[in-house]
């Protein structure tokens, strides 16, 4: 399911981190983390009261009146309002409940000993698209993917590598399968599925992101933003829609929007 959340300022501190991602994730995660799951119902209608992570992602914050601080790695939110567009991969009827869940939650994002605070005061519910076996579209916010294939660990890959249609495959798999109990056990997952096909179709923009994830480490992230064209069944593309394609997701990266097919 789909939510565009309002949120209004309640803080007289109004400056936070340009690169606030691991903030809000981390805020969000505590808002779900306070669900009673057994009241949920995972993707695909399976009930499962172990688990305790709902996969998702979320687009930036767009904010009514900024100004952007650069040397400091900042921005002032200016006005009080903002928007969130959040992704969540579970059913929908469990609307009502992730609704009253969320409703009039804070948010807090911290800079120095400065805490800007939010309040969910609206939530609007997006309907669905209409999931295809081919699809066009366009990221939102980058999108990471890795090769941990090499002797020196993870190495970020381009759209334009000729690596990266295989690796987006595995990927997609291998999230789609850990989702699914009946799937974990699945291995060799490069057999399953040879028609699923990625293709890019705009032109790649690179874009890193440094973030200081635990107030002492930096943590770079090199993601890319385009177009592209997948061919897959509509339950993968449902999955990466709601869960976010590549990697990262939870903090808000691989979320996307569908574009009209030429």
């Amino acid at each position: 399911m789909q939510f565009l959340i309002k949120l209004k300022r309640e803080s007289e501190a109004s400056q936070f981190a340009l690169n606030y991602q691991y903030q809000l994730s981390a805020a969000l995660e505590g808002i779900f983390e306070q669900a009673d799951f057994s009241k949920l119902q995972l993707f695909l209608n399976e009930k499962n009261e172990f688990v305790r992570y709902i996969p998702f992602t979320f687009s930036n914050l767009e904010l009514d009146k900024i100004k952007i601080i650069k040397e400091k790695g900042s921005l002032i939110h200016q006005g009080d309002e903002a928007t969130l567009d959040i992704r969540i991969l579970l059913e929908e009827d469990a609307t009502d409940y992730l609704f009253h869940l969320i409703h009039g939650k804070q948010i807090s994002l911290h800079s120095g000993e400065d805490t800007v605070k939010y309040r969910i005061c609206a939530i609007e519910v997006v309907p669905p698209p209409v999931f295809k076996g081919v699809m066009v579209y366009s990221a939102v916010t980058p999108v990471f993917l890795f090769d941990q294939s090499g002797l020196g660990g993870s190495e970020f890959i381009s759209p334009t590598d000729s690596r990266y249609p295989e690796l987006f495959k595995t990927d997609l798999l291998k999230r789609f399968a850990s989702a699914i109990p009946e799937l974990k056990s699945i291995t060799k997952l490069d057999h399953y599925c040879p028609e699923i096909e990625f293709q890019p179709i705009s032109q790649v923009e690179e874009e890193e992101i440094v973030f200081n994830m635990y107030q002492y480490e930096l943590v770079h992230l090199k993601g890319f933003r385009y177009d592209f064209k997948l061919k897959a069944s509509p339950l993968l593309q449902e999955f990466g829609y709601y869960a976010g394609f590549g990697a990262q997701n939870s903090l808000g990266f691989g979320c996307v929007n569908v574009k009209n097919l030429d």
